[in-house]
């Protein structure tokens, strides 16, 4: 990473990929190969992503799609080609790369024999998954926006251009439709938060469900028993450290304000408060960038609640709205095959015919001014403790122990 920082820099890499400097990115591991493992590096025909891999089995052919190659920091989302500058810097050949496509574009017919499709099947390009699951709930033009909660929440708002946040705190990335780009904001830990509760505090709710019913729905619906602000708790759900808007990989969970007097019910509704807390801090930077989300499309698991949708809702201050077909991901990627093989000419407004609103959750006008007074305290915690380099300390204390 450091030497990535040297030689390209953070800014010029953000503003050609859309991304900051990371070790999760292709890029990085590639690197890593070149120097430390140099006959590998050199023996190796192509680098592939997962799926580039499984396009290669079925049709012979190494080729990835835009959004998916968004993610390898090499790719220039202006341009939509790979970026000579950057490979340029860090002496990667780009000839080890697979070639772009735009997603929902004809690869080709099967080539394998190792499948029982027929072999006239055509092959399509699709999507990454956040992509697929914003085309899947209908985030197709200026103002809308996704949030998928499963053991992290990812937000995207749909772009007709790229557009780069000044400090950095959300990445930007081309979109499943063609032409198109998304702003991303991605939160780490949220539903997984809530399984660490039921995990480890939740025995009577795991035992108390019967053959058939998930504890989910007995934790939250004692969640709903606890007022707004949960009898004065406040949960930051940072379990792995903090993703956007904060990228602070010393941050840490904290509950705050725990008493002799609080419950299980009020564990768990601070739990879908911070979580909304977190989701509210990336849709004010969206708006800083000029996007105006008059509603939020929710989909994931987490989106199963009534209950974590309405504390959505009234945390947001503005409608949001769970979609028939909860598989936004797989719905996604329908769109974009059936878009390659002609069945919809236009992947846009297949999107519109087939995303329909299951039920929307209209803020409480009071209730959002309590959650106001309530966010901006979490957010001054969370503001106090790394200014004063707490989260820091204490790792550095743990490595000692050590």
């Amino acid at each position: 990473m450091e030497f990535i920082k040297k030689k390209v820099g953070i800014d010029r890499v953000y503003k050609i990929t859309g991304l900051t400097i990371d070790p999760y990115f292709s890029a990085t591991k590639i690197l890593w190969f070149k120097e430390k493992k140099p006959t590998i590096y050199q023996k190796t025909h192509k680098f592939l992503l997962v799926s580039d891999y499984i396009l290669y089995k079925l049709t012979g052919k190494f080729v990835s799609d835009h959004s998916n190659l968004s993610r390898t920091m090499l790719f220039d989302i202006n341009n939509l080609k790979y970026s000579d500058e950057i490979a340029a810097e860090l002496e990667l050949d780009l000839d080890k790369m697979p070639e772009p496509m735009k997603c929902g574009e004809e690869i080709g017919e099967i080539m394998s024999d190792e499948t029982a499709f027929d072999k006239k099947t055509l092959v399509i390009t699709g999507a990454g998954d956040q992509q697929a699951a914003a085309l899947g709930v209908g985030v197709n033009a200026p103002g809308e926006i996704k949030c998928t909660t499963g053991t992290g929440s990812f937000i995207l708002a749909y772009l007709e251009k790229p557009t780069f946040d000044p400090q950095k705190r959300v990445l930007c990335s081309c979109h499943a439709i063609p032409g198109t780009w998304v702003q991303e904001a991605s939160i780490f830990t949220t539903g997984a938060a809530l399984r660490w509760f039921r995990d480890q505090i939740g025995t009577a709710e795991c035992l108390e469900a019967k053959e058939g019913q998930d504890p989910y729905d007995i934790m939250t619906r004692k969640a709903a028993e606890s007022p707004i602000g949960a009898n004065g708790l406040v949960f930051i759900p940072h379990l792995v450290g903090a993703g956007a808007p904060h990228w602070n990989p010393y941050s840490r969970g904290i509950l705050f304000g725990l008493s002799l007097g609080h419950q299980r019910k009020d564990l768990y509704r601070a739990v879908l408060e911070g979580v909304a807390f977190e989701v509210k801090k990336n849709i004010e930077i969206f708006r800083e960038l000029g996007i105006r989300p008059e509603e939020l499309k929710v989909t994931g698991g987490g989106s199963r609640s009534d209950l974590w949708n309405q504390i959505m809702a009234d945390v947001l201050g503005i409608t949001c709205v769970r979609n028939v077909i909860e598989e936004a991901t797989s719905l996604g990627a329908a769109i974009l095959a059936a878009a390659g093989a002609g069945i919809f000419p236009d992947i846009s407004k297949a999107a519109d015919n087939l995303c329909k609103v299951e039920k929307k959750y209209v803020p409480n006008q009071g209730h959002h001014e309590l959650y106001d007074k309530l966010y901006y305290f979490s957010k001054d915690l969370y503001t106090l403790l790394n200014e004063h380099s707490v989260y820091r300390k204490i790792h550095d204390l743990n490595q000692k122990e050590e």
